[in-house]
């Protein structure tokens, strides 16, 4: 393997003006005026070390960072401090200020194993140094004063924001663009990963390898090292700058191939979007929901946030099933709210059962936009969370290296697959169906494009504002694609690509199906409350459970009777039960003449509920009421009044 370019030597004449410039304004402003230290840094580095007792800031001018370079060790204390003065005024006296700078460009540790200017335009933009635009300069000089705290491949943001800082203390007179357009193209940067480059294309494993190396204390060189790496499966997808996936065994672990960066594809954190609806679906499955549980789709309003599906219309109400494979967002918002007793407690709910039962390691917002995948995380740990869904619950521990062996060939280690986790909240039933929404998804929903005959796909396709995402399984594999970007559909990007990486399993026989479960509470399920109560409530079934399955299914006035029929029927027999059926009825089925606002988020027909009203004029200025409330908050269902008011004689109630 031809490994990237660590070194690349440049002469001083073809370094643009700009780098020398900015590289002096961070480094050495009285570079061409002192010789070789400079009393001012020094007095000043000298108050700040005294200040805290220690060597915190050197002082060193450019010819003292070249002889620390190129003579000494970073090791921080007074002797060597002395060594790197003497060694900059010999250096100031051998050579010209041109020779020290030209050194320096090419001696400057930059990260990643990288020395010098040369190489790193490189590596992080894939140019020569002649060819970096300012955006670019400013990074690479950033990066001096913390080769790894500004590490582009591990921390890009840091790196950004270090430029933004140096950009913001060049002087105005300096810049030919204003530094808004400057800081925006900062922002827009996108470093260039060696994985790019047909000749590096394992890369990227090889720093996976070390990572782990470190993790099961390997140290020192001269070992053999077997991987999972399916190199089969690497080889036949590819995939451009933009994009990361990875693929698991949702059995074992094994790490069978990823592409793109090593950072991006374990480190990185975006948000994931619709992703994240199967796991909090899962949960609404315990609560009692089912596929065919009708959800509202009526506009919404929270604070300031109104949120929207993604094609800007209302189909009034649709099944869960319905909510899922076409994802849509009103509907999830509404399953999401009532997760728990209240909207606050359903998103501590959600976040609980990601963070601690699951343990996808991410960024949470503390609000209901965590229903639409406002959650960070990396496309590494997305897949891994996935393993729960084909595995019943189980999540195992992923890992690269399986064997390592000494120079001698014996085996110094073996790694064995280990279960990380066991989701013990969720029963195999609710597994079992969220199973069968996620092959829905492939057959007839936003990932139908990806399905493959005689391959058992499930997956789900998740938009963020910059990212779209598919995260797929078989019975044996998992895996996530993300493709980076504003404004791009998960259909018409990530989903092709997933669809290439399952066509890969099938042409290496790899794939088998997920086990279904079935079990006499599934054929049991269709009893229902209202058709007997008591033998319900004798079978052992959650009432409360049931209502809230079956909430909107029916009218308002419907609801309401079918409640007081079966009340009536268990209030001697079972008055506890009653007294909790009455309880909510009270919470849940609010009239709308006394509370429009939550009647609406509710998620009632109003129009069922006005052509089953009976009027008298009290009723009919109340409506007049109401719809002016209405009329700029909720303005569809105002629209539904004012129908419902035109279409009556208002003179035969006045």
């Amino acid at each position: 393997m031809i490994f990237p370019t660590k070194y690349e030597y440049v002469k001083l004449e073809d370094v643009p003006v700009e780098l020398i410039y900015i590289l002096l304004w961070s480094e050495d402003r009285d570079f061409f005026e002192h010789n070789g230290i400079s009393l001012k840094a020094l007095t000043r580095a000298a108050l700040i070390n005294i200040k805290n007792f220690s060597i915190v800031q050197g002082g060193s001018t450019l010819t003292q960072q070249l002889a620390k370079t190129v003579y000494l060790t970073n090791e921080r204390n007074i002797k060597r401090k002395v060594m790197d003065i003497m060694l900059a005024f010999f250096l100031e006296r051998a050579y010209t200020k041109e020779e020290i700078l030209e050194g320096y460009i090419n001696s400057v540790y930059l990260g990643n194993d990288i020395s010098g200017f040369g190489a790193a335009s490189k590596r992080y933009f894939g140019k020569d140094v002649e060819n970096l635009n300012i955006e670019e300069m400013l990074v690479l000089v950033g990066i001096i004063n913390g080769p790894e705290i500004y590490n582009p491949y591990k921390y890009p943001e840091r790196a950004k924001e270090q430029a933004h800082i140096l950009l913001n203390s060049l002087p105005d007179n300096f810049l030919m663009n204003s530094k808004e357009s400057i800081a925006q193209e900062i922002d827009n940067l996108i470093f260039y990963s060696p994985s790019s480059s047909s000749q590096d294309k394992y890369l990227n494993l090889i720093y996976r390898i070390k990572s782990e190396e470190k993790q099961i204390g390997l140290a020192g060189g001269g070992y053999t090292i077997k991987t999972t790496y399916n190199k089969n499966l690497f080889d036949s997808v590819s995939l451009d700058a933009s994009s990361s996936a990875i693929v698991l065994n949702n059995k074992t672990g094994e790490i069978l191939s990823f592409w793109g960066g090593e950072f991006d594809t374990f480190y990185s954190k975006r948000q994931i979007g619709s992703a994240i609806k199967p796991f909090y679906y899962l949960l609404a499955f315990e609560k009692g929901y089912q596929d065919y549980t009708v959800l509202p789709d009526q506009p919404m309003k929270f604070g300031d946030w109104q949120p929207k599906n993604f094609d800007n219309t209302f189909r009034g109400s649709v099944t869960l099933k319905e909510a899922l494979i076409n994802s849509i967002n009103i509907p999830s918002i509404y399953l999401a709210m009532h997760i728990d007793i209240s909207p606050q407690k359903s998103i501590e709910t959600i976040t609980n059962f990601l963070l601690q039962d699951i343990g996808l390691i991410g960024n949470y917002p503390n609000d209901l936009t965590i229903s639409l995948g406002t959650v960070e995380t990396s496309p590494h740990d997305l897949a891994k969370a996935y393993t729960i869904f084909p595995n019943y619950g189980i999540i195992p521990s992923t890992y690269v290296i399986s064997e390592v062996y000494d120079r001698k060939g014996n085996l110094i280690y073996k790694r064995y697959p280990k279960i990380e986790r066991k989701v013990n909240s969720i029963k195999n039933e609710s597994y079992s169906k969220m199973n069968s929404l996620l092959r829905s998804v492939v057959l007839e929903g936003t990932a139908k494009s990806a399905n493959i005959k005689d391959i058992e796909l499930h997956g789900k396709t998740g938009t963020s504002e910059e990212s779209a995402w598919f995260v797929g399984y078989t019975g044996k594999e998992v895996f996530s694609v993300i493709v980076k970007g504003k404004n791009i559909l998960s259909s018409t990007t990530a989903v092709p690509i997933a669809k290439n990486i399952a066509m890969s399993f099938l042409y290496l026989g790899e794939s088998k199906g997920v086990p279904v479960f079935s079990s006499l509470q599934d054929l049991n399920a269709a009893i229902s409350f209202f058709d007997d109560p008591l033998e319900f409530i004798a079978s052992g079934k959650d009432v409360l459970t049931f209502l809230n399955s079956i909430k909107l299914n029916y009218s308002y006035f419907e609801l309401k009777e079918k409640i007081k029929d079966s009340v009536s029927s268990i209030e001697f027999i079972y008055p506890d039960v009653a007294k909790l059926v009455l309880q909510w009825e009270e919470e849940n089925l609010v009239d709308f003449l006394e509370d429009p606002y939550a009647f609406i988020q509710n998620g009632y027909d109003l129009k069922s509920y006005l052509d089953n009203l009976t009027l008298n004029q009290n009723i009919l200025q109340k409506l007049q009421e109401i719809y002016y409330q209405l009329k700029y908050i909720y303005p569809d269902q105002a629209k539904i009044v004012e129908d419902f008011l035109s279409s009556k004689n208002l003179a035969d109630f006045f």
